[in-house]
């Protein structure tokens, strides 16, 4: 799984989509994270995770708050338990985009987790027209950057 996270983060241009990233959908288990260098009119990529048990990943972020060249990374089980004791990773990998975000003065790095089976990834050779997003976010009230499951408010 390594070798095919490495060669999806070696094809994405993580800091060439000025308009960010945010979630476009979370469907029958499969969690669709979309690109854009601009979200009104279209979106560039999709990184598409398939049979997700859990994810924490804020609704959207901007790709400055990304250090490196990296979206995202494959984690491990232990370094999940540290922030999801509770949570049973099973036969699932446990993928990790770590964020900075600059909150009351203190710019800090957070780890966010997505647990899936397969990982997939989609460049759209001429930027869909649908810049729509139908995902809305469950914990969207709950505050800053909450870091539930958000499965478990689906």
């Amino acid at each position: 799984m390594q070798q095919f996270v490495d060669k999806i983060n070696e094809q994405l241009p993580v800091h060439a989509m000025w308009d960010g990233y945010q979630i476009r959908k979370f469907k029958r288990k499969n969690l669709v994270i979309g690109g854009s260098q601009d979200w009104i009119y279209y979106h560039n990529v999709d990184l598409i995770f398939k049979q997700v048990t859990f994810f924490n990943l804020p609704a959207r972020w901007r790709d400055t708050q990304i250090v490196g060249e990296d979206l995202f990374r494959l984690s491990d089980k232990e370094e999940f338990a540290q922030h999801h004791p509770d949570f049973v990773v099973g036969d699932k990998h446990v993928f990790a985009i770590d964020l900075h975000f600059s909150y009351q003065d203190i710019f800090q790095k957070h780890t966010y987790f997505v647990v899936a089976s397969r990982v997939f990834f989609e460049r759209l050779k001429d930027p869909s027209g649908d810049g729509l997003v139908e995902y809305e976010d469950p914990l969207g009230e709950v505050g800053f950057l909450p870091k539930t499951n958000r499965l478990d408010n689906f």
